[in-house]
């Protein structure tokens, strides 16, 4: 500088910007560029002090004409670039790292921040390459192979992201980032239990990170830990309450947990600070509707369909919202977003011939192929009586129901094979649980099968009648379904709450349906005196129901068996019920022989088990000296 007191002034704005005092530095700068407007040195630092302000635009102005001025400021192209990246003109940013690489290829920075800016642009390939140049110029730098793991993950490289995060933590024991990259590509392979292990490593390096408070959570809640869970997303929440996604995260185990009113307080703080989040909105929607409150949850789908309009899992949501309001007009067609991201579990099966919508078959063979539970197989088989009668239909289904479907299924013509065994030649096909749709059922009353459409193996049927007695009221009991369903939490329970008080009743002989057992069943049954009788399959287990008077269930495949067989089924169902039960209703158009019994509030099975005692006392009361015709006594709903 010419002057020596302008000189002093500049000495005096670095030592501001240092301290951290950057409105006196910039009034320093301010009053030098007064006299030398084009003082370089003066103006790179106004430039960097605008960009840390966050007054990037102004900025990034300022130090382009540092780097036109002076094209070898290395610290000028870095800034700029730096500003460039966060103003999100990424192309600009590229090339203000790719200057500092001509001048100086060996800087390990500038192929870092090269990659982060290529990443932000998409151009993963590009910034895997700068990052792994990164890392090889700085062989001790844990972070940046941290960076490259991650990049290497949203590219799908999972093995390599592993190798990068475990480079990492060779060099450096204590990287909590490095443990959590870790514990997300471990999670990506579906090694659940050494990704929770990197997950409490990352925890005890970071006691207060939020992410690894919320990755662990997330684990454990798919562990079906949910109590650790929430107590880790409620500490998450604590630390960053204003990050959407942890009051997400902690709606979504408060949802599994039962406890769906503090779910949706929740999701509405998530919603408040991310309005334009469909998947905030669309997680609120669905709470909403499990807690009754069905016109606002439909509002709410319409909000978060209409922002993410192509998003599988929003779209899914907004169809199951609309079935449970009986709106089939709109939810049959909709429901087919379960194969667009709606169901995670759910791939499509790359077929090369079309999908049947509903038109003749005209000789044509059509595959219909079961998707989800055995539970929905056995509800949608239904609908195979209402296709086209001139071609051929196959259907494919899960190697558990293949003999009781191929035995017992109306109508017989159906050529059923099992999953996994080679199909023959189809022209045509559909997801079974697309029938409502390609049929164009739109109303309640398309549901329902005037006559039972599953049938028991006749041999096996008489010989569980031999065993049945003929004086007591022989009643089945289903208690608990497949401990890894989503909601298995809300719609099962402990044997001993249903069984005791039902096994006390004179005259009513209990028999268990439901073919698994959990810890401690074997136990309560015999203590009971409750046969605990050996089911072989659904084909057994259908030749039991076809011989009692009722069965009594939690919401599982013994369910639909019941039903199809047209046997009485009293269904016990939690406060938040699956979409196909609908809400408050007593009965189903499902099955006419089904009564269902609802959860009044949430988590709380002992009054809808005293109404079951109570209903279950006076049929035996009412109950009939004359058997019907097939031995078996009547239960009127």
């Amino acid at each position: 500088m010419v002057s020596p007191e302008l000189a002093a002034l500049f000495g005096q704005a670095q030592h501001h910007d240092r301290a951290g005092r950057l409105d006196e530095a910039e009034r320093l700068c301010r009053l030098i560029l007064r006299r030398l407007p084009n003082e370089t040195a003066v103006l790179h630092l106004l430039g960097v002090i605008l960009c840390r302000t966050r007054r990037l635009v102004e900025g990034a102005e300022m130090l382009a004409g540092v780097a036109a001025a002076q094209p070898g400021n290395i610290p000028a192209l870095r800034a700029l670039g730096d500003a460039f990246h966060a103003l999100g003109h990424l192309a600009d940013s590229i090339i203000a790292y790719q200057r500092i690489l001509f001048l100086q290829p060996g800087d390990a920075d500038a192929h870092l921040r090269l990659g982060l800016s290529r990443q932000a642009l998409g151009q993963l390939p590009g910034a895997i390459a700068a990052f792994r140049m990164a890392a090889a110029l700085k062989p001790a730098d844990a972070d940046i192979r941290v960076t490259l793991g991650m990049a290497l993950e949203a590219a799908g490289d999972t093995a390599a992201a592993l190798a990068a995060y475990a480079d990492a933590i060779r060099r450096d024991t204590d990287n909590a980032p490095a443990f959590l990259g870790l514990g997300n590509a471990l999670a990506d392979q579906g090694r659940a239990a050494e990704a929770m292990a990197a997950y409490a490593r990352a925890l005890h390096l970071a006691p207060d990170w939020p992410d690894a408070l919320t990755n662990l959570g997330l684990a454990l809640q798919a562990d079906g830990q949910l109590d650790q869970a929430l107590a880790l997303h409620r500490r998450a929440v604590q630390l960053a309450p204003d990050a959407a996604n942890v009051h997400v995260n902690l709606g979504t185990a408060l949802q599994l947990a039962g406890q769906g009113a503090a779910a949706v307080g929740s999701y509405r703080r998530a919603v408040a600070l991310a309005p334009g989040d469909a998947t905030g909105l669309s997680n609120l929607g669905q709470a909403l509707a499990e807690q009754g409150q069905v016109s606002e949850a439909l509002a709410i789908h319409d909000q978060a369909a209409a922002l993410a309009p192509d998003n599988g899992v929003v779209r899914f949501n907004q169809a199951l919202a609309w079935l449970l309001a009986g709106d089939y007009a709109r939810g049959w067609p909709a429901y087919t977003w379960r194969w667009r991201g709606g169901v995670d579990e759910l791939a499509d099966r790359g077929f090369a011939v079309p999908e049947w919508r509903g038109e003749d078959l005209a000789g044509r063979t059509l595959l219909v192929h079961a998707e989800q539970g055995l539970g929905d197989t056995l509800q949608f088989v239904r609908f195979l009586s209402r296709l086209p009668d001139d071609g051929r239909v196959v259907l494919e289904v899960q190697p558990p129901l293949l003999a009781l479907l191929r035995s017992g299924l109306a109508p017989s013509d159906v050529d059923v094979v099992a999953r996994g065994r080679p199909l023959p030649a189809f022209d045509l096909h559909v997801p079974l649980m697309s029938l409502p749709a390609a049929l164009g059922i739109q109303e309640a009353a398309g549901l329902a099968m005037p006559a039972p459409y599953l049938a028991a193996e006749a041999d096996r049927a008489r010989a569980w009648a031999g065993r049945l007695g003929a004086d007591a009221l022989n009643v089945g009991l289903a208690w608990s379904g497949n401990p890894r369903h989503r909601a298995d939490r809300l719609r099962s329970m402990p044997l001993a709450d249903l069984a005791g008080p039902l096994a006390a009743l004179p005259g009513v002989t209990l028999w268990p349906v439901q073919a698994d057992r959990r810890r401690g069943d074997e136990e309560v049954l015999a203590a009971l005196g409750v046969a605990d009788v050996a089911l072989d399959g659904f084909t057994d287990t259908a030749a039991l129901v076809a011989g009692l008077d009722l069965v009594i269930t939690v919401d599982t495949a013994v369910a639909h068996l019941a039903g199809a067989l047209g046997r009485p089924v009293w269904l016990l169902l939690p406060y938040a019920p699956d979409w196909r039960w609908r809400l408050n209703s007593r009965d189903t158009p499902w099955y006419p022989t089904t009564r269902l019994f609802r959860q009044e509030r949430q988590g709380n099975w002992a009054p809808v088990i005293r109404q079951v005692v109570a209903s279950l006392k006076a049929q035996e009361s009412a109950r009939p000296v004359l058997d019907t015709p097939s031995g078996t006594h009547p239960v009127p709903l």
